[in-house]
């Protein structure tokens, strides 16, 4: 089961997978993975829900098959 993450964390994993920031919109961030993946993260708050990790943990899984 997954539980929630501090954002800062949640980032710091996008950075050291390759992943990039690729523009903002409200408080939303579009992170672009290196073979092209794209996976929008709501970091304007502390932590990072349960089902939207795990969701991103797919679009990182997608992305190292690609």
């Amino acid at each position: 089961m997954v539980s929630e993450q501090p954002t800062r964390k949640v980032i710091k994993a996008l950075r050291a997978a390759g992943w990039q920031a690729r523009g903002t919109e409200g408080s939303h961030t579009r992170w672009v993975g290196p073979n092209g993946t794209t996976f929008s993260l709501p970091d304007g708050h502390r932590q990072i829900s349960p089902g939207v990790y795990r969701k991103l943990l797919v679009a990182m899984k997608e992305d190292e098959t690609k």
